[in-house]
């Protein structure tokens, strides 16, 4: 990893943080919330990706790959608003988890949970939180320019947009790469 490359991630350290406990927060509220409702969100998930069941590996891939990188993308460009995006897109996604993970926890087990999430999601996650990090530091940087602080937002922005092609969009086609043709493999062992 370039040097440059080592001190921006040095510099989102904090962000990361921030992200990651907002994150694992959301999903233990969205478990306990699911649980205490009684709501199954997981037939809804379904319904809605049903149509990807039939597609072909490499194509599931792509949609995969796209949907993060796009997602991810718009965490980092909307971080500009004050950070809201980012904020309300880690905690969302961590609610959104966690009835999910109540869901299939009850219908299918712990092994079934952690075969479906753990070999994409070992390098998903983290990618996907240091997007969410790059957006919130983006938001802090637009408020100490609006507080006056001589802060070169173009200059955040080239450096966040580098970081992101050079080392979050490889990470995330190797992690779709794992989620359309190892973790079904996987699932179909434990089910």
């Amino acid at each position: 990893m370039a040097s440059s490359a080592k001190l921006y991630l040095y510099n989102l350290k904090y962000y990361v943080i921030l992200a990651t406990i907002l994150f694992f927060s959301f999903i233990m509220i969205g478990y306990f919330v699911a649980e205490y409702l009684q709501v199954s969100i997981l037939g809804e998930f379904e319904d809605v990706f049903q149509w990807t069941t039939g597609l072909d590996p490499f194509v599931l891939m792509l949609f995969i790959f796209l949907n993060n990188s796009i997602k991810s993308l718009f965490a980092i460009l909307l971080g500009f608003f004050l950070a809201i995006f980012p904020l309300l897109f880690v905690t969302a996604n961590g609610l959104l988890i966690g009835m999910i993970f109540f869901d299939a926890a009850k219908e299918n087990g712990l092994i079934f949970i952690l075969s479906a999430i753990l070999p994409h999601g070992v390098i998903e996650i983290p990618v996907f939180l240091l997007s969410v990090a790059i957006g919130l530091r983006m938001g802090v940087q637009t408020v100490l320019k609006l507080d006056g602080r001589d802060i070169k937002l173009k200059s955040e922005l080239k450096n966040g947009l580098r970081f992101f092609i050079l080392f979050i969009l490889p990470l995330f086609l190797l992690s779709a790469f794992i989620e359309a043709f190892i973790t079904p493999i996987l699932i179909n062992i434990t089910i």
